[in-house]
């Protein structure tokens, strides 16, 4: 099956942002249940044979072949083979970073594969990297590269990941910006692309001359930097070194601004490549790969915030090492990165880098990072196509995932109601830019509570909070949790102050609230204050805490002290859900639902399959006597019907068939399912 990928302009109100005044431009509208993304030959032949050793895709970079792979990919037979499969979205070469003086000899092969593409209705993405500088090809047609680069805390120039032969660039560098419009408008203007993607869109610190006049310009626009920074002038002030370590608590107010300063830089950056994208071609699609978006320190290390990035791109590309399965007793998802896409309101393609063989084991490995995509809200991804073989592309890999793609494909097409149903999250978990970008501990709290929500199959959102913007609570919010979120403002605390006095449930942990926006702590705890004797509040000094191994490129939580069992027992206390998931804790469930139907998506991490046993119980005021169904359409299990049985008083409950990689159970209710109210409140600005 060949879906289509729905792309449409909604325009919305012109908004004023960091570092403009330009109205945001217009954003691309895309459903990520038509899409299947690929990869294109994103690599030029050159960059293989400069690197020499296995890079993208596998291949050898002075494999004698090369030039045969690339020849096969470019022709039209590598992307009937993609319609074939049902694929319909890629990025391709376009630029590398080795000067259009020197890339622009590839460019007649670009455009027949972009050509290709079209002719078997793939959309194609001009693949531009962001984070390098050739210098030994741009030298002969930029002489004064050398004042684009990155320059670190030691005066040398930045590289990529350690290759000596690639310059990172300085991203304030006015000359670099108006080059990657020159790319842009070449991609959209003359090779027909349907939009672009940034590679690597990280941006290091940079301590160049340059960066260190724009930073002490930053800082001179407080009045007051004696009261703020405990010196009278910012004339003298260096940008400070990374941070040893490099998160933990930042609380060095020059630190501080070093990171705001960086973050404000890059977004405004973007945001003018964002609006340059849509004055060539408005339809186009802007991307950029951020690299796992829930990664510790993004701000710190790399000068990113997501906070702000949203407004900045189409899609969202998460790359990370979260394969999932479970490894070392942790549970590896992408969940949270969709989580987090889908609070900012961004579609998200999130790359785990997963490479399986043909094995039966393969198998499960396969389909599950795409059905996770597809119940959580990620753009389902094959690489089949991009994985170099002798024979071009291996005729027994194809083999053994076209059927798989075929009944992949068959299962959205058939499950698109309960898919792409409103997702249902009565318990809404804050995430707060300025604790993020400032406290590991609030970090570690967030992830912690997920891991919780996640093993016990609690409905949950994320809730993005920022200083610079009032905090809405949604009105389905039932419950609120603020897990150690130490740095809120004022208003901030207002609301949710006020969602409480009004009603709403909110449970509170750690010293959320104890600071200001710059981790400045306050006297007394205004939330914690505003909070006392609120009936409908649970206030506690320690925060819940799961075992953090990593939480950079692949982020591994252990199970959670104890389970999890005493927020558990916070949201009883606060909370009567209308339904209940009994389930393994390595079965994480996503529940959506309309007026009167149900859905709840069970995605298994395991490598075997689930035994039969998994409850759902649900309310009889709620849902009457509703009929329900079970269906594990990979495994080619149709949905057929289930009894539900009286349990405690007023609940029923149904027991699930054993099951592989996924499955969906469909609650039709007798009438229309109330939710219950919650108040809300709305931060003054």
């Amino acid at each position: 099956m060949i879906r289509r990928i729905l792309i449409t302009l909604s325009f919305i109100c012109a908004t004023f942002v960091l570092g403009t005044n330009e109205p945001a431009a217009p954003k691309a509208a895309i459903d990520p249940l038509e899409c299947c993304w690929t990869f294109g030959n994103h690599e030029p032949v050159s960059m293989y044979h400069r690197a020499g050793k296995r890079v993208t895709g596998g291949i050898e970079g002075s494999a004698l072949w090369l030039e045969d792979w690339h020849g096969w990919f470019d022709s039209e037979a590598s992307t009937k083979l993609m319609q074939e499969l049902g694929l319909n979205m890629l990025h391709s070469r376009f630029y590398k970073g080795m000067g259009w003086q020197f890339e622009s000899r590839d460019f007649p092969n670009v455009k027949r594969f972009v050509e290709n593409c079209h002719k078997h209705n793939i959309r194609a993405l001009a693949y531009v990297q962001f984070s390098t500088l050739y210098y030994e090809t741009m030298l002969a047609e930029i002489p004064d590269l050398a004042d684009w680069a990155s320059v670190d805390e030691n005066g040398n120039k930045r590289t990529y990941h350690g290759a000596y032969y690639r310059w990172l660039p300085c991203y304030n560098s006015p000359a670099f910006e108006a080059y990657l419009k020159k790319m842009i408008s070449i991609a959209l203007n003359e090779g027909s692309f349907d939009g672009i993607m940034f590679d690597n869109c990280d941006a290091p610190a940079c301590y160049c001359p340059r960066c260190v006049t724009l930073f002490r310009e930053y800082l001179a626009r407080e009045q007051n930097p004696e009261h703020k920074f405990g010196i009278p002038t910012v004339a003298h002030v260096q940008p400070p070194p990374p941070q040893r370590p490099e998160y933990g608590e930042i609380k060095d107010p020059i630190y501080q601004q070093w990171i705001l300063f960086r973050c404000e830089r890059v977004t405004s950056l973007y945001r003018r490549l964002y609006q340059h994208t849509k004055s060539c071609k408005p339809t186009a699609i802007f991307s950029g790969n951020i690299q796992n978006i829930r990664r510790a320190n993004m701000a710190g290390r790399d000068s990113l915030n997501m906070a702000d990035l949203a407004d900045c791109f189409d899609i969202f590309v998460s790359q990370s090492g979260n394969a999932p399965g479970i490894t070392g007793g942790c549970i590896i998802n992408r969940v949270r990165e969709l989580k987090l896409a889908r609070a900012l309101g961004t579609p998200i393609l999130a790359l785990c880098d997963e490479d399986a063989g043909v094995t039966a084991e393969a198998e499960a490995k396969y389909i599950l990072p795409l059905m996770e995509d597809t119940v959580f809200g990620g753009i389902p991804t094959d690489r089949t196509v991009i994985k170099p073989d002798r024979k071009m592309v291996s005729p027994e890999l194809v083999a053994f995932r076209r059927p798989l793609l075929r009944r992949f494909n068959e299962t959205v097409r058939a499950g698109r109601e309960g898919l792409a149903a409103t997702g249902y999250a009565p318990v809404q978990l804050l995430y707060s830019n300025e604790s993020m970008l400032f406290s590991e501990q609030a970090h570690h709290a967030v992830l912690s509570a997920e891991e919780i929500l996640l093993r016990n199959h609690v409905p949950f959102a994320l809730l993005p909070a920022s200083a610079a913007k009032p905090l809405a609570i949604p009105a389905d919010c039932e419950v609120l949790l603020v897990c150690d979120q130490r740095c809120l403002s004022e208003a901030e605390v207002d609301t949710l102050v006020q969602f409480a006095r009004r009603g709403g449930k909110l449970i509170v942990t750690g010293e959320s609230g104890a600071y200001d926006p710059l981790y400045r702590q306050r006297r007394d705890n205004p939330l914690v204050k505003g909070l006392e004797n609120c009936s409908s509040a649970i206030c506690r000094s320690t925060a819940d805490l799961a075992p953090i191994k990593s939480a950079a490129w692949t982020i591994k939580v252990a199970a959670p002290e104890n389970g999890g069992k005493r927020l558990m027992a916070d949201l009883a206390k606060t909370w009567s859900p209308i339904l209940r998931i009994q389930a393994p804790a390595i079965v994480f469930a996503e529940v959506k639902r309309n007026d009167k139907k149900f859905y709840v998506h069970l995605v298994n991490y395991a490598g075997e399959p689930v035994a039969r046993g998994i409850r759902i119980e649900f309310s009889e005021k709620d849902f009457g006597t509703p009929e329900c169904t079970f269906a594990a359409p990979m495994e080619n299990k149709p949905a057929t019907s289930i009894i539900a049985k009286g349990i405690d008083t007023g609940w029923r409950e149904i027991e699930l068939p054993a099951f592989t990689e996924y499955a969906v159970v469909n609650i039709e209710a007798g009438h229309k399912v109330k939710l219950p109210a919650a108040s809300r409140g709305t931060s003054r600005q």
